[in-house]
């Protein structure tokens, strides 16, 4: 009997089929396979075939790009694929400063070099931000100006080869790790020459023959880069005792997002190379963001195929997706859509709002580099057009009851274990983003379910938008939530945090609605009571979500940065987000009170 079957991968399953095979031969007849030495032999056979089975599946895993588990398998199987996973990000501060010369001076330009910059103390940790190229100032009545230079976070390091083409497996590694691969700069020195030539990174082969000064970049092994030299068909090839320099930094990624305060650590010099005696004073910085960790197996795994199918031409939304998260991977959520569904329609356009991850809105000089990115591989007609996300804030307001005999915890202690809850909820689920929905009962279940002593909980929603006002300015606001608001014939839905205006400098003043109408009121300082300054200011929208003020001149906001918050009541406890609008739940505005019953 020929023995066929191969279905058996466990061990024991193995064991038994091999013993069936062999009683099954007529030289086994009868035979005791349990109490002879034959049943180790067995053993070992069934041994052999369990791990030969386990090995092949494993191997055969790794061959496909769903089911690798590897990083270097999954890097090499989207290389395939024409993907090369991003690497980890430098965040990008912009800073001004000026340099006033103690003496007086004939220089005219000023250089801040490359590799030097400035420190941050961020979280108890000390950054460097420097420049990846010399900036330059202009030098006028001894002070030397410097205006908006961009500095990274890492630290700059460089790496030398000697091209020997008698080694056929010479390579050019970079060892370090967490290395920026847009940092990367390649310079070559002929042989026998003293003068470097640049050489650009290519994406593709699009315009790359056998002259083109041109390198390649390869993740390899243990989240390591390696520099490709062309090979005289594509990219010119280097003769041998040629000098490669690369340069490029190694960065901590997201630890320093957001650091806004700089300390000036760096080098500057007059076109003689000579440092000069000189006071420096900041004037502007743009807060460092962007910073993000090298790209995660399952997150290439996931983004290969559908950057292989944009093929590096922006046309439908999803490539603009694919490609906007490729030229900014700090990208949390994104949405496109077309000008034709604007109101009124805009076209030849293509929309985008995109929400960062350790902020709110990019920086216009963050989005005038994206968009310049994204016009090398836009349709020609098609301009694309960054927009800022409208975050609509859902705030919580939960009292909680829990039965005191069922634990030995705290109000306090309650209270926090419900917050972990919500907050875990939210990161898990497709709550907090562009079209997102908060499901109100799902929420009120996570709060029962938080802790097992929990009896009931009461919770009511509320709505938030916060808009920068133009100050010192006569200005129309209209402010739309897409949901419908509740109506109240004894209280308010709306109210806002206090502002100040051109006609009452002296107090703040405050906003609600009052039969269809937006007031303006102030508190008055010694009741407390209402003081209407003007009945009405503009008109609320309770069907379509909307407020609109009609020429209100706001001198000063409510926060640091003259932010205003309104908030509204809505009709539905289950909020919706659309087009451009992202859903935030603001768990730490919330409140959560905990009550022992």
């Amino acid at each position: 009997m020929p023995y066929t079957q191969v279905a058996n991968l466990d061990f024991d399953d193995i064991k038994v089929a091999l013993k069936d095979y062999l009683r099954a031969q007529s030289e086994f007849t009868d035979y005791d396979f349990e109490g002879s030495a034959l049943s180790n032999l067995i053993d070992v056979l069934a041994y052999n075939t369990y791990y030969t089975a386990f090995n092949t599946n494993m191997v055969v895993n790794e061959l496909f790009i769903d089911s690798a588990t590897l990083r270097d398998n999954v890097v090499a199987l989207a290389k395939q694929l024409g993907y090369r996973p991003k690497s980890a990000t430098s965040p990008t501060a912009y800073i001004s400063f000026t340099a006033t010369y103690q003496n007086a001076t004939t220089d005219t330009e000023l250089f801040l070099k490359k590799g030097t910059g400035f420190i941050s103390t961020y979280d108890n940790n000390v950054y460097q931000y420097v420049v990846t190229d010399d900036a330059k100032g202009q030098v006028v009545n001894n002070v030397a100006t410097f205006t908006d230079v961009p500095i990274q976070e890492g630290t700059l390091l460089t790496n030398t080869f000697i091209v020997n083409t008698a080694l056929k497996t010479q390579r050019f590694i970079l060892d370090n790790r967490n290395i920026d691969t847009n940092t990367i700069r390649v310079k070559v020195f002929p042989t026998g020459s003293g003068i470097s030539k640049p050489y650009l990174v290519a994406d593709n082969i699009l315009g790359v023959d056998g002259t083109s000064e041109v390198f390649f970049i390869d993740e390899i092994e243990d989240e390591r880069y390696e520099i490709l030299l062309g090979d005289g068909v594509l990219g010119k090839k280097l003769d041998t005792g040629a000098r490669i320099e690369v340069s490029y930094l190694t960065t901590s990624g997201p630890e320093s997002n957001g650091v806004r305060t700089f300390s000036f650590a760096g080098v500057l010099e007059n076109v003689n190379g000579v440092t000069p005696n000189a006071d420096i004073s900041v004037t502007s910085t743009v807060a460092a963001a962007g910073g993000e960790e090298i790209e995660s197996t399952a997150k290439i795994k996931y983004t290969a195929p559908k950057a292989y199918g944009t093929q590096d031409r922006a046309v439908t939304a999803q490539d603009y997706e694919t490609i906007v998260r490729k030229v900014y991977p700090a990208t949390s959520d994104i949405i496109i859509f077309g000008g034709e569904d604007q109101v009124p329609p805009e076209y030849g356009k293509v929309f985008i709002a995109l929400k960062p991850k350790d902020a709110s809105y990019l920086t216009s000089l963050t989005k005038n580099n994206i968009v310049t990115e994204l016009k090398k591989y836009a349709v020609a007609s098609v301009e694309p057009v960054l927009v800022d996300p409208s975050i609509l804030y859902v705030e919580l307001s939960s009292k909680i009851y829990y039965d005191r005999t069922k634990t030995d915890a705290t109000p306090a202690m309650i209270r926090d274990t419900v917050i972990g809850s919500v907050q875990s909820y939210l990161d898990t689920s497709d709550t907090e983003r562009f079209n997102g929905k908060f499901r109100y009962s799902k929420a009120v279940a996570v709060i029962d379910d938080a802790d097992r002593a929990i009896n009931s909980n009461l919770t009511s929603v509320t709505m938030r938008k916060d808009f920068i006002p133009l100050l010192n300015s006569t200005s129309y606001y209209e402010i739309c939530f897409q949901n419908t608001f509740d109506t109240d014939c004894d209280d308010p839905v709306l109210s806002s945090t206090g502002f100040r205006v051109t006609e009452y400098p002296n107090f703040d003043v405050y906003v609600e609605d009052r039969a269809g109408k937006i007031v303006l009121y102030r508190l008055d300082t010694v009741t407390g009571e209402k003081v209407v300054l003007d009945s009405d200011i503009g008109d609320i929208d309770y069907v379509n979500g909307e407020l609109k003020m009609y020429a209100l001149t706001i001198i000063k906001g409510s926060f640091f940065d003259n932010r205003i918050s309104v908030r509204v009541k809505p009709l539905s406890n289950d909020i919706k987000a659309l087009r451009e609008v992202y859903l935030d739940v603001d768990v730490a505005n919330s409140s959560f009170t905990a009550y022992k019953e």
